[in-house]
């Protein structure tokens, strides 16, 4: 009784466009006015019902609900109610709703094996069947759901060429191909697989042309990325140099102060007083001489800001830097390194008890050696062994590492990671050789 309700009713083809009317929801998110969502959920939804069970009341006309009719409806009408109701491009609609509809096509012919049985087995087996393959193509769609959200993109309008649309090729014309079977034209009977061979062959270039524009794409992303921390590396550079000059003449200006105070003390023989300023004077510049410097300006620079910045977080720093003043070494690429691994270690640290950063840099004959080991949670260590991270949002994150590893193979460096005790090590060594 209820599987005579659920076939006579044609409640499948309403649950798989209401699923499409969800799924265009949820890709778009949102409507050109405020009033567009009632209309696009209740209107597409009668719309959809009103004329789906049309044929029923014309006279003289039999019906024998064939499911090429769904095609026929659904596919204008979700294309026209998307139109009007979501904001997004014409095209990215057209997409997805073409994807979905040939999606349950195909699911229909693969299921045909099933539906020419109906009347060759036991009615309750083939009933039984048939609300298997209903369920199975559902959840089916519900996953295909699932990844047209994940994999939807803002897609800016102006992009968009006319030849993209030759991505619907496929599925339009494997629509077309099995809606004409339905009518079982004696043409098509004797050679649909040659037209079916046809349909296929125009499909191998286009999905070349889609590869080689993706790889494309992938080595425009590379660039952009390479770009990206060089401009940042020179970027660090600048905003360097403009800190050093505004030093330079802070340092100037008080030391003209001091000179003068120092004068005014020796010409009134305020000896005491001089003694005391003296010592708060250059005791604060012995303090400041305790920073590190090797005569290499650009990474006493970078390291003694980033060790002020862990400092700031009660994060103790210990250093090990040996290094000459010129060193033959690209100053950018060893600054987009060690940035970046020294934001991972400062990171990794913000809650651990008493953390510690350990940094050592030196010249191990033609390299330059650089490892910088920073404190871990034991807890954190043995539930995840790999440090992956736990952030949820995990596409903006480990994106530094990745541009170590780059900059590293770049310079035909090595670069190794490991895990000892309560630490993370992370040594990288680059070979010194003169820039041209």
């Amino acid at each position: 009784m209820l599987y005579e309700l659920f076939r006579i009713s044609e409640i499948e083809s309403i649950l798989h466009y209401g699923i499409l009317m969800y799924l265009l929801q949820a890709i778009f998110l949102e409507f050109k006015t405020p009033w567009s969502k009632k209309t696009y959920y209740i209107c597409s939804m009668l719309s959809f019902a009103a004329l789906k069970y049309l044929p029923y009341m014309i006279p003289k006309i039999h019906y024998n609900r064939p499911y090429w009719y769904f095609f026929f409806i659904a596919l204008p009408l979700s294309l026209l109610t998307a139109h009007i109701c979501l904001k997004g491009p014409f095209f990215q609609k057209t997409l997805y709703i073409s994807f979905y509809i040939a999606f349950i096509q195909l699911g229909k012919v693969v299921f045909s094996p099933l539906y020419s049985l109906e009347h060759k087995i036991p009615g309750s087996l083939y009933q039984f069947w048939d609300i298997f393959a209903f369920v199975v193509l559902i959840v089916l769609l519900l996953l295909l759901a699932k990844l047209f959200i994940n994999s939807s993109l803002n897609i800016d309008i102006s992009i968009i060429k006319p030849s993209f649309y030759m991505v619907l090729y496929l599925p339009v014309s494997l629509l077309l191909y099995y809606w004409i079977g339905l009518f079982h034209l004696p043409f098509y009977e004797a050679y649909k697989e040659s037209i079916l061979g046809l349909i296929i062959l125009p499909s191998i270039p286009l999905i070349y042309n889609f590869f080689y524009t993706f790889l494309q794409y992938l080595d425009e992303q590379r660039r952009l990325d390479q770009a990206l921390t060089e401009t940042k590396a020179q970027v660090f550079r600048y905003r360097y140099s403009l800190e050093l000059d505004e030093r330079i003449k802070i340092e100037r200006h008080e030391l003209k102060n001091n000179y003068l105070y120092i004068q005014t003390l020796l010409n009134e023989k305020e000896y005491e007083k001089l003694s005391n300023y003296l010592d708060e004077t250059i005791g604060e510049k012995m303090q400041s001489l305790s920073s590190i410097s090797t005569g290499n300006t650009m990474i006493d620079y970078m390291l003694n800001r980033k060790i002020i910045e862990a400092q700031h977080h009660d994060i103790k720093v210990y250093t090990e830097v040996i290094l000459p003043a010129e060193l033959p070494i690209n100053d950018d690429e060893f600054c987009t390194i060690f940035l970046n691994l020294f934001n991972n270690a400062l990171e990794a640290c913000q809650d651990v008890e008493t953390p510690d950063i350990h940094i050592s840099i030196k010249c191990v004959k033609s390299y330059l050696s650089c490892e910088i080991t920073n404190k871990i949670i034991p807890e954190e260590l043995r539930n995840n062994p790999e440090l992956k991270t736990t952030k949820q949002d995990k596409s903006s994150h480990g994106l530094g590492l990745k541009i170590v590893k780059k900059t590293i193979a770049a310079n035909d460096g090595i670069f190794h990671t490991s895990i000892v005790g309560n630490y993370f090590h992370a040594k990288f060594m680059i070979p010194m050789k003169e820039i041209l």
